[in-house]
């Protein structure tokens, strides 16, 4: 019995040690555990003020280059094409020969239209030349003098019969040569008036033939002048369509198809066709009116490259199109070098109005809420605020800040995820890529839209 008791005592005193320990340790813990937790380290933001300055408005638009002016020059006459004078692809003057039909045709053409033209000439000549008026009248007075003959002598044989000096058959011989001038001078009469009727007319008719002989000349003239073709404007001539010795002009058939030989476009200056919203045509017919300047961007290899020349607003269209309710509107650009063809896509830069005394921020200030744009503000005393302000116009980088917002409040820029407001944070100079205010030129909200 007491080996055993003794032989167990040892034992529960040696856990009596390490369950003491525990005891103790979790005392410790639990004391530890009731004490307040460290306050965390306020965070850094990067921040920069709020500016005021005047900010040009831009508006930025999408368009396609088109020549000013666009002559297709075409075969107006049938024949084959013996003559080029352009070399492709070069600029031509107003009035220079490019191409020659074959002439000969039109050469024999018109000469005989000069002869038909003559004869026509000669024939009017000969009918106001005409003396069938004066014969007719003649006639009419020669048988007018022999009715007065008949008269008297039928006057005569009446008198001698009455006094049976005269026998009944020289008075009815005396009778019959009366009335057989009385019915030819009324024959000579119409005769004379239907002469005078033909002579109006035959003058009449002579002219009608010269005038169309007269066209028929100046016809011939022009389908001979169509043998050479001349430049109508002055501008850069494409490929020459059809070459020498082929056969050019109308389509046999008719149908008003005429052949196309080349195209001359003028490059300077430059036009850019626009399509811009129809909310927007008041504001257009201003800058049209004022020649609102414009830069020309040629979108790249992956870059934006800007031509140094500047252009201006000149062209409204008179109608809106109903599918887009979009209008047409045109810049025209100095094109010296040509180095601008039609076709190219482009974009516009105007400056469309200034913003005088504006607020500006850093764009990434600005945070888009359910509640409106809002920015987060350090105040005096080294706390975040929350600020709701009305953002207007945004350029590279900047955006215009119109309400809620004054000059040389420290903004924060960067650290905007760490940040609440109430909470207390340390200020550093924001390290910006390009500092505020470096390009003062905002873009326009709304007629910024690509149109």
């Amino acid at each position: 019995m007491n080996g055993v008791a003794s032989s167990s005592t040892p034992r529960r005193v040696k856990w009596a040690g390490p369950v003491a320990a525990c005891v103790v340790l979790a005392a410790l813990g639990g004391c530890r555990n009731q004490g307040a937790p460290p306050a965390p380290a306020a965070p850094t933001v990067g921040v920069v003020p709020s500016r005021r300055m005047d900010v040009p408005i831009e508006s930025i638009t999408n368009g396609t280059t088109r020549a000013i002016e666009e002559v297709v020059i075409r075969a107006r006459v049938r024949g084959f094409l013996t003559e080029r004078h352009f070399k492709e692809g070069t600029t031509v003057k107003a009035g220079d020969l490019l191409f020659v039909i074959d002439e000969e045709p039109y050469k024999v053409a018109l000469k005989s239209a000069q002869a038909r033209k003559d004869e026509a000439e000669a024939s009017l000549t000969k009918a106001e030349k005409s003396k069938g008026r004066e014969v007719a009248a003649a006639k009419v007075q020669l048988d007018k003098a022999q009715l007065h003959l008949a008269v008297v002598e039928e006057g005569r044989m009446r008198a001698l019969m009455a006094r049976q000096a005269g026998s009944r058959e020289d008075f009815d011989r005396a009778e019959a040569e009366r009335k057989k001038y009385e019915a030819q001078v009324a024959a000579d009469e119409a005769s004379y008036q239907q002469a005078e009727a033909d002579y109006e007319v035959g003058i009449l008719a002579a002219k009608a033939q010269v005038e169309a002989s007269l066209a028929a000349v100046r016809d011939a003239e022009l389908n001979l002048g169509y043998c050479r073709m001349v430049a109508p404007i002055t501008g850069r001539i494409g490929e020459a369509r059809v070459k020498i010795g082929n056969l050019v002009g109308p389509e046999a058939t008719g149908g008003g198809a005429f052949s196309e030989l080349a195209t001359i476009q003028q490059l300077d200056p430059m036009a850019v066709d626009v399509r811009v919203a129809g909310r927007d045509l008041e504001r257009a017919t201003g800058w049209v009116k004022r020649g609102l300047k414009a830069t020309l961007i040629r979108p790249g290899l992956g870059v934006n490259q800007e031509g140094g020349e500047q252009g201006e607003w000149y062209f409204i269209d008179n109608t809106i199109d109903q599918t887009t309710s979009t209008f047409l509107a045109k810049i025209k650009f100095p094109n010296a070098a040509g180095s601008i063809l039609p076709g190219e896509y482009v974009r516009l830069r105007s400056v469309v109005e200034h913003s005088q005394g504006a607020v500006v921020v850093p764009e990434q200030c600005v945070i888009e809420t359910g509640a409106g744009p809002v920015v987060y503000v350090v105040d005096q005393d080294g706390k975040v605020e929350s600020r709701r302000v009305e953002a207007g116009e945004t350029y590279e980088g900047v955006r215009i800040v119109s309400k809620g917002l004054d000059e040389g409040v420290q903004v924060i820029v960067e650290g905007l995820q760490l940040v609440r407001p109430g909470i207390p944070v340390k200020v550093e100079p924001a390290n910006l890529a390009k500092p505020v205010g470096e390009k003062l030129t905002a873009t326009d909200a709304a007629s910024g839209r690509e149109g």
